[in-house]
């Protein structure tokens, strides 16, 4: 029986649902959600497996119109995994007709004369508030758009069809080795992770100007003690408006962020750990090539 193997991009607007289809197709959580746009600042790998196969999926950040530094290296991003995958998923939320960041996506993703022919499929997410009325409509809008058939309705944050959009992914990849270990399920770091997973936390939290201006940096990791991870953790915003935001009165809302953020980095690592958090203004952080850079936010 021939193995298949291969990485499948997701690529999309903002806020279409990317990540929580990719913690659904690999069975763990590899890339934080939140309802905010642009939650995801880089690209990451999550890596399903199966009987017969292994999909690397790269979960990308949703293309939008750059307007910092940050902005511009995400964009970048999303669209150099396209030079990679195997297999482009473009993820859209069904229960919208196509828009002008659609159209200028189905333009990124069609071949060039020349290049090599990347096989695409659509996902149609939120199909549990499409109307009946749309399916039809917004199905032919969007196929036509991506000059393709091929597509697939689904709800992830229920699972409705997820599986039978792996099975289509599946069919349309090439026969190959495994690419990760067969117990691998990401590429990214235990420190990355720990971090998102506290930015996540402050992106559910807060509103306005405060999420797009915070990043989290992991100062410390000691594993010394073998019961006990120490994670010291640097909260980066830029104005002291939103660090007075993010400590709350008498610190109340940093520690609730940090008993969340610590809760879900145990369940994560399985071992206990101690976090601590500080909060730092760093004026136009998202404009620094040097301050990018440490985040691992610029590729």
């Amino acid at each position: 029986m021939s193995y298949k193997a291969g990485f499948v991009a997701l690529i999309g607007k903002p806020n279409v649902g990317k990540s929580t289809l990719l913690n659904r197709m690999v069975g763990h959580k590899v890339s934080i959600v939140s309802n905010k746009p642009q939650t995801t600042r880089r690209r990451v790998v999550g890596i399903a497996q199966g009987d017969g196969y292994q999909i690397a999926f790269i979960d990308t950040p949703g293309i939008h119109e750059p307007h910092t530094r940050l902005g511009k290296a995400m964009v970048d991003q999303a669209r150099a995994s396209l030079s990679e995958a195997d297999v482009v998923v473009f993820v859209a939320d069904g229960a919208h007709a196509p828009g002008e960041v659609d159209k200028q996506i189905a333009k990124l993703i069609a071949p060039r004369e020349g290049e090599r022919h990347t096989p695409l499929l659509l996902c149609l997410n939120k199909m549990d508030v499409l109307r009946a009325e749309e399916v039809v409509p917004h199905v032919e809008a969007y196929t036509q758009l991506f000059k393709t058939d091929a597509y697939m309705l689904t709800t992830a944050t229920r699972g409705d069809n997820v599986e039978s959009l792996v099975q289509m992914i599946v069919e349309k990849l090439p026969e190959r080795a495994p690419i990760y270990p067969e117990d691998e399920y990401t590429d990214q770091s235990a420190r990355f992770l720990a971090a998102e997973l506290v930015r996540e936390k402050i992106l559910i939290a807060t509103r306005q100007e405060v999420p797009h201006a915070t990043a989290v940096m992991v100062d410390e990791w000691d594993e010394s003690d073998p019961g006990l991870t120490r994670i010291r953790a640097t909260i980066l915003v830029e104005k002291s408006s939103q660090r007075a935001i993010l400590l709350g009165k008498g610190g109340q809302f940093i520690k609730n962020i940090g008993t969340l953020a610590r809760q879900e980095i145990e369940e994560f690592l399985g071992k206990k750990i101690f976090l601590e958090l500080h909060v730092s203004v760093q004026e136009g952080w998202r404009m620094n090539p040097r301050v990018l850079h440490e985040l691992e936010y610029d590729g």
